[in-house]
C-alpha cells in the first residue's frame, strides 16, 4: 500500500473563504466556538509542550469510526466541535500528506494509506494480541460468543482483537469497534485495572460530560472495582444496551506497558446473569489470567 495515495482535492482555501463569510453573517463568536473544543481545553493544563494544532488534526482523524462511510467537512466539524473553516484546512493538509483520501465527486474523505499503515504498525507491535488470540478463540468456541480485547481511547474502549464462536446469533464487534467505558463490562474492567489517578481522571471527565448520569455511572464503576478484586471479573447486565449482558476482566501489564481489558458479551436470552456468574465469568477470569501470566502481568489491581 503506498504511503501517499494519489487523490484529488478541492482548491485550497476555496471552501474556507465561503465558510468564513457565512460565519460572519451568522455572527459566530470565538467564545462559542472555543467552548466546543474539548481537546484544546484538555491540553490547556499540559503546559507549553502541548501543540494545539497537532491535537486538532488528530481529533479530525479520530472522528472516523468503523461503522461510518466517508465523511465531509461539515460532519467532521460537528463531531470535533471545530469550526468548519478550520476543519477544511486540516483535511486538506491531511489529504496532501496521505493521511486522508478525497473523493471529488462526493466531496468527502476517508482514512488514507498512511493512517492505515500507522494503525497496522501499532497493532503488529502489540505482543498481547499474539499471546491473547489463541486463548480468546478457545474461550469463544467454548461459549459460542464474542470475545474482545480492548484498550482505552478517551471515554471509550476500542477493540484491538476479537474472536467469535460458531453461534449464528450473537454480538458482533469487529476490530476498531468502540464501546462506552462506564457501562460496558470491558470498559469497567479497564477502569478497575487502571491506576487510581487514571481512573479519577476518566471519572472527572464523565462527571463533566454527563452530570445527571454521573452518580449512577460512578456507583457502577465502584461496584466493578470491588467485583474484580473479589472474583476477577465484573459484569454489565443490560447497562450498555438493555438486551446485552457481558463480563469483563482486566489485564495489567508491567513496566508501564498499559492496561487492557478482556470482555465477552451476548444477547440476554443467551447469556443470563446466572450463566455469567456460574460459568462464563470465571472462564473469562481464567483466560485473562493466562494471558497476563505469559506477559508477566496481573489481573487484579492492588487493594
Amino acid at each position: 500500500m503506498p504511503d501517499t495515495p494519489v487523490t484529488t482535492s478541492p482548491p485550497p482555501g476555496a471552501e474556507d473563504a465561503g465558510d468564513v463569510r457565512a460565519g460572519r453573517r451568522k455572527g459566530a463568536s470565538r467564545t462559542s466556538r472555543a467552548s466546543r473544543r474539548p481537546r484544546e481545553t484538555e491540553g490547556a493544563d499540559s503546559g507549553r509542550q502541548f501543540v494545539a494544532a497537532l491535537a486538532r488534526g488528530l481529533d479530525v482523524l479520530s472522528a472516523f469510526r468503523v461503522s461510518d462511510g466517508p465523511l465531509g467537512n461539515q460532519e467532521l466539524a460537528e463531531r470535533t466541535g471545530l469550526p468548519k473553516p478550520t476543519v477544511s484546512r486540516i483535511t486538506h493538509t491531511l489529504m496532501e500528506l496521505g493521511y486522508l483520501s478525497y473523493n471529488p465527486r462526493l466531496a468527502n474523505y476517508e482514512l488514507g494509506g498512511r493512517t492505515l499503515k500507522l494503525a497496522f504498525t501499532a497493532l503488529e507491535r502489540l505482543d498481547i494480541r499474539r499471546v491473547a488470540r489463541p486463548l480468546m478463540q478457545e474461550l469463544a468456541n467454548a461459549g459460542d460468543m464474542n470475545i474482545s480485547l480492548t484498550v482505552r481511547e478517551r471515554q471509550s474502549v476500542i477493540c484491538i482483537e476479537t474472536c467469535e464462536g460458531s453461534a449464528l446469533i450473537g454480538l458482533r464487534l469487529p476490530v476498531g469497534a468502540r464501546m462506552p467505558i462506564a457501562t460496558t463490562s470491558a470498559g469497567k474492567a479497564w477502569l478497575a485495572g487502571a491506576t487510581p489517578e487514571e481512573r479519577a481522571a476518566v471519572l472527572e471527565e464523565l462527571r463533566r460530560q454527563k452530570p445527571e448520569d454521573f452518580p449512577k455511572l460512578k456507583a457502577a464503576v465502584d461496584a466493578a472495582v470491588a467485583e474484580i478484586r473479589e472474583k476477577g471479573y465484573c459484569t454489565s447486565i443490560g447497562e450498555w444496551q438493555r438486551d446485552i449482558n457481558g463480563a469483563g476482566a482486566p489485564i495489567i501489564l508491567p513496566d508501564g506497558r498499559g492496561v487492557y481489558a478482556l470482555g465477552l458479551g451476548g444477547p440476554a436470552y443467551l447469556l443470563g446473569e446466572k450463566e455469567i456468574h456460574e460459568r462464563f465469568g470465571p472462564m473469562l477470569a481464567r483466560t485473562a489470567r493466562a494471558i497476563a501470566d505469559q506477559l508477566g502481568g496481573v489481573t487484579r489491581p492492588p487493594a
